[in-house]
């Protein structure tokens, strides 16, 4: 189930966006709605405003199935949140924005700006070479634009491996460390996304936060790949440190864990 925090009004008047809703307007949104009245994004289905088990408020479809490949929900709907946490975070924040540079044209799929802050957000679902990601990073600074890489954890998985043997190639002669390492490159900031059963984000070497703090790191620069782990700031990575001292087997290009907070 991919929890969507955004319905529009079929009568035009705008959008129900459940980051953006006290408790107390949640519950009266339920309590007052009628089917019909709410669309889902993904395929402008009837949406009703519901509460998992974790507490968190999302929009289900009213017949519990949607037209739209699995895929493209979960894309939408991470798009929908990042995009509703950097306006929380006091960001003028838009989906699917154009842009252009010395590098070539780019299209985020969510853009936010801050105090001259400029930051792009790519939430990535599909296969896509390291050499891609790479070149589309590298367009994205050229111009002063922060970038972040959000994926699934299946697709994330696919890239840390790459990166992985990219580090063991050019790192360590081809040959793993007797302590192993971490697979994550300085130059691709990426990070695991999950929408469900909890929202949160996580990555290699024990890493986890939530999107919000995810999202204000990178807007402060604070988003660091430190000893190949992408980790908020160097504090963070002490912690993770006195982790490996405990487990020393978790010091391996193997490790990459999953989100564990919800937001």
């Amino acid at each position: 189930m991919v929890m969507v925090i955004e319905a529009s009004f079929a009568d035009g008047r705008g959008v129900a966006n459940a980051l953006q809703m006290t408790a107390s307007q949640w519950l009266a949104l339920q309590a007052s709605y009628q089917v019909g009245e709410l669309l889902m994004p993904c395929c402008s289905a009837p949406a009703i405003p519901k509460i998992s088990p974790n507490g968190f408020p999302f929009f289900a479809h009213a017949g519990g199935a949607c037209s739209t490949s699995e895929e493209s929900q979960w894309h939408l709907a991470a798009k929908l949140l990042v995009r509703s946490e950097l306006q929380n975070l006091g960001c003028q924040a838009a989906l699917e924005v154009p842009g252009h540079g010395s590098g070539g044209k780019w299209q985020a799929d969510v853009w936010a700006e801050r105090s001259g802050v400029k930051l792009a957000v790519e939430i990535q679902r599909s296969y896509q070479s390291l050499r891609d990601y790479r070149r589309r990073q590298e367009r994205y600074r050229s111009e002063g634009v922060r970038a972040l890489w959000l994926m699934r954890s299946d697709r994330y998985l696919t890239l840390v491996k790459s990166m992985g043997k990219e580090r063991l190639r050019t790192e360590f002669g081809g040959r793993f460390p007797p302590e192993g390492f971490y697979p994550c490159l300085k130059d691709v900031p990426v990070a695991q996304l999950q929408l469900e059963p909890t929202v949160g984000v996580g990555g290699a070497g024990f890493f986890s936060a939530t999107v919000p703090q995810l999202l204000e790191a990178c807007l402060t620069d604070r988003f660091l790949c430190i000893d190949g782990r992408w980790c908020i700031d160097s504090q963070d990575s002490t912690s993770l440190a006195d982790k490996h001292a405990i487990d020393p087997a978790t010091a391996a290009v193997q490790t990459v864990t999953g989100p564990r907070t919800s937001s």
